[in-house]
């Protein structure tokens, strides 16, 4: 388990009695594939390192559509959210048969309180994760005012004036411009046969 922990890069730089103390309190924890670790609104009470596999984070949208917000692997970890005592924000589920380490909250929080190098690392941590957020925030604002602006240019603009009705206009025109020209071919090739047929039948009048 000490070597394991020493491959995180979470705990480089730290002496080997700090990180056997840690481990000492750690129980491992094996999960098969498509197992969920930790749900969303769940008591957040431990942190998970993984030390081999592959998890996805994740929330759940209305209408059950799943939103990725991360992808991880060995030597990084998930649920330090749980510092602030708040419910889970997100769910986690392995990829694929994983083997994690999980640390209780209150002992990892003794640990951050020995080693700040330790704390400033979470903290660095939370913080990209934080930017994360707010860039997808960023994003998913951009695509709803352009919606929003789609929306408005429909309502100002005649609906004979947008392309795609345009387009329709068009081709409905020349479909019945060549039902036109079929009906009147129609109509003349059967009035020819009406004579053909009129005069087949005086021919043979006379002839008898």
């Amino acid at each position: 388990m000490l070597a394991d922990l020493k491959k995180i890069p979470l705990f480089q730089g730290l002496a080997d009695e700090d990180l056997l103390t840690l481990a000492q309190r750690a129980a491992i924890r094996s999960v098969p594939g498509n197992e969920v670790i930790v749900r969303e609104g769940d008591p957040a009470d431990s942190l998970y390192m993984i030390l081999s596999g592959k998890v996805k984070v994740y929330l759940r949208e209305q209408g059950g559509k799943e939103m990725l917000l991360d992808v991880k692997g060995p030597g990084q970890y998930f649920g330090e959210m749980m510092l602030d005592e708040q419910p889970r924000s997100a769910s986690v589920m392995a990829l694929q048969p994983s083997k994690l380490a999980e640390i209780s909250g209150a002992d990892f929080k003794a640990f951050l309180l020995k080693h700040p190098e330790t704390a400033l690392h979470v903290i660095r941590n939370l913080i990209r994760v934080t930017r994360g957020l707010n860039e997808r925030a960023r994003e998913s604002g951009r695509k709803r005012e352009k919606l929003r602006e789609y929306i408005d240019e429909l309502g100002t603009k005649n609906g004979a004036d947008l392309p795609s009705v345009k387009r329709w206009s068009k081709a409905k025109r020349w479909v019945l411009g060549i039902l036109l020209v079929c009906a009147v071919l129609q109509y003349y090739f059967f009035d020819v046969f009406i004579q053909m047929l009129s005069l087949g039948g005086v021919n043979t009048f006379t002839g008898n």
